[in-house]
């Protein structure tokens, strides 16, 4: 399989703990990798993992 196939766009969003509501596209192989990468650029996330509400693969 080619690298560069195995490789999704995604939209992972989460809220804030003031309530507000965020999104932040990344590039992973699955959505478990998407929310790895959400961790690294969000320490809150990584501290609070119930604050994401949503990762979705884009097309």
């Amino acid at each position: 399989m080619d690298a560069l196939n195995s490789i999704h766009h995604y939209l992972v969003r989460y809220k804030n703990l003031q309530g507000k509501i965020l999104e932040k596209t990344v590039y992973a192989s699955d959505a478990t990798k998407a929310q790895q990468l959400a961790f690294d650029f969000n320490a809150e996330l990584k501290q609070r993992p119930h604050l994401i509400k949503a990762i979705l693969r884009l097309v």
